[in-house]
């Protein structure tokens, strides 16, 4: 679950509302600047199920400690048995797919191989390390599986070495791809109002990437400069429940809430 509070409410949307904005911005990705991704069906899956192993886990919200479960706060044992399930999931829908969710999963637990400082490195840590180790081990049968080209797999090769890597490698960039899309919906999934913000670097072609900058320009709409979608606006539906946060019960009032659907957009 993703928890936000505010005003005595808490806001919950799920992990799999995330995914679906998610992927809605992947399809709109692309203009006359920015190039739409190399296998953009498998990355449009990857868009949309990268944390399909959330389904279970968040059918209802926790509580600890009088207050919800962010899913940043969810235990290690936990959060790494469901990622594995997700990966193994998506990859049997779409084994590219399953290679860019397993590189996400494991890039949650060391800053995005790079590209996520501020998301922490914990690969000092026994159970987090471990838990990459096997992501990894697992990317390079899906390599083998996909029959990758020298570039890609050199990148594979560079990134589970923890060594620079060729930026221009299609597998690389569409991983960056899929962080962007992973940041700006939850960007929107837990805003009450929008504040200026920057996530990069988001691949403009080939070669170049750019950081998005994002300025409010209203409580619910923010502009995106440059801007990489095919339309002048693209709307951002999120799905969540309210539950005030002094409930007796805040599991039952979790499902006695009407799902509501609050829109935001992003502007050329």
């Amino acid at each position: 679950m993703i928890v936000t509070e505010s005003a005595g409410r808490y806001r919950f949307v799920t992990q799999p509302d995330h995914g679906a904005l998610s992927g809605r911005l992947a399809r709109h990705w692309g203009n006359d600047t920015f190039a739409r991704p190399a296998r953009r069906h498998s990355v449009l899956v990857a868009a949309e199920a990268h944390d399909q192993g959330w389904v279970d886990y968040d059918l209802r919200p926790r509580f600890e400690d009088g207050g919800p479960v962010d899913f940043t706060q969810v235990p290690d044992e936990d959060w790494h048995d469901f990622y594995a399930d997700g990966v193994e999931t998506v990859a049997d829908l779409d084994a590219y797919a399953g290679l860019l969710t397993s590189m996400h999963a494991a890039g949650l637990r060391c800053s995005g191989y790079g590209a996520r400082p501020a998301i922490p490195d914990r690969l000092d840590e026994p159970r987090c390390a471990g838990f990459v180790a096997r992501q990894e081990a697992h990317q390079k049968k899906l390599a083998d599986d996909l029959d990758l080209d020298d570039g890609d797999r050199a990148v594979l090769a560079d990134l589970h070495e923890r060594k620079e890597t060729d930026e221009t490698s299609p597998l690389w960039r569409n991983y960056l791809r899929l962080q962007a899309f992973d940041a700006l919906s939850l960007y929107a999934c837990t805003a009450s109002t929008f504040g200026g913000d920057e996530i990069g670097p988001v691949p403009v072609d080939d070669d170049r990437t750019e950081t998005l900058s994002l300025d409010p320009i209203g409580p619910a709409a923010v502009r995106v400069d440059p801007w990489p979608f095919d339309s002048d606006v693209v709307a951002l539906p999120v799905r969540r429940r309210v539950v005030p946060s002094d409930a007796d019960d805040p599991v039952e009032a979790y499902y006695a809430a009407d799902v509501e659907t609050v829109t935001y957009t992003l502007h050329a």
